[in-house]
């Protein structure tokens, strides 16, 4: 059984704003409770260097290929346990365009597959989503706080 993860959060900024954000990889460390580094390129095939920072859950590093790099649309990646089959987990951000693009809606997907996937504890999944949750919301924050304001 596969295990998969959603949190989505509406900002009020323009995609290319939040994309520019959410690319600014050197930055995480001041607002990004979930990411707290990521080095590397995003470019599709390029492979990152991640500090994960779950809550309730020790610091880990991942080391993600990514796959998708759609400008201010969709960045996705994939990780993979060294034993094939074990454990594999995909992530996306994915950037919407809503009100004619004054707006974003963002969500975070991560879906897992694998032997060790259909053995996640419900508590664990419950975990990642909270840390999706908190990042949105640090995102939202961020991107927001940085938006001029539009005179009426």
């Amino acid at each position: 059984m596969d295990r998969h993860v959603e949190s989505t959060v509406e900002i009020d900024a323009p995609p290319a704003v939040v994309w520019r954000e959410l690319l600014d990889f050197g930055s995480y460390r001041d607002w990004n409770p979930l990411l707290r580094r990521v080095r590397g390129r995003p470019e599709e095939g390029a492979r990152l260097r991640a500090l994960l920072s779950q809550p309730g859950l020790p610091p880990v590093v991942i080391l993600p290929e990514v796959i998708t790099f759609d400008a201010e649309r969709e960045l996705r990646w994939r990780s993979d346990s060294p034993i094939p089959g074990v454990l594999s987990a995909e992530h996306t951000f994915l950037l919407t365009p809503l009100d004619g693009g004054d707006r974003t809606r963002f969500t975070q997907t991560e879906s897992f597959e694998g032997v060790l996937a259909a053995a996640m504890p419900a508590g664990l999944v419950s975990q990642v989503e909270q840390g999706f949750g908190e990042m949105n919301d640090a995102l939202k924050r961020r991107v927001e706080s940085s938006v001029p304001v539009a005179e009426e």
